[in-house]
């Protein structure tokens, strides 16, 4: 697996618009499963799953990892995210794509201001929701400068440090 997909493509981000298939890679990134357990868990119907998971390996976002064959013969197919993490360039994007992915940036934004001020109560933080809102924006391009900077390998472990990696990585190239 990638340890990050730069999504800077419209075509595969008009697909990530859906939140369904965002909870579905976010899912997937905790253990490889079948299309029958996502349902399960996500609590879809089947033939609702079975579009959206057509949908996610049409772009290549879901990828099938291994296949068991079952004591009566019937053959379970195991699927992970392409990628461990996600990251979408809203520059590379139209605006009335890009607007869906506006919360995600916003909401991690927000956590590391909360993480810098839970380490430090009299840091500087963004006072103004436009000030929120243009430290975000600044994070979301770091970020995509990060993770596209960060080496292609596929990792089978080690990709939450990597995450971090990338994370840390950003928010240095954001506060300088």
């Amino acid at each position: 697996m990638r340890v990050v997909y730069v999504v800077d493509n419209l075509a595969v981000a008009k697909i990530l618009v859906d939140p369904m298939r965002r909870a579905i890679l976010e899912l997937l990134r905790t253990k490889p499963m079948t299309q029958a357990k996502l349902a399960s868990e996500l609590g879809l119907a089947t033939p609702s799953l079975n579009h959206h998971m057509k949908v996610l390996r049409s772009k290549k976002l879901v990828i099938m990892v291994k296949r068991e064959t079952e004591k009566h013969g019937a053959i379970q197919k195991f699927f992970a995210p392409a990628a461990y993490l996600f990251v979408y360039d809203l520059d590379a994007l139209p605006k009335n794509i890009a607007r869906y992915f506006y919360p995600v940036s916003l909401e991690r934004t927000r956590g590391i201001v909360s993480t810098i001020l839970f380490k430090d109560s009299h840091a500087p933080v963004p006072s103004t929701q436009e000030a929120m809102n243009a430290l975000s924006e600044k994070i979301s391009q770091a970020l995509v400068l990060a993770a596209k900077e960060y080496p292609k390998q596929d990792l089978n472990s080690g990709l939450e440090e990597a995450v971090y990696k990338i994370y840390a990585d950003a928010i240095k190239r954001a506060m300088t």
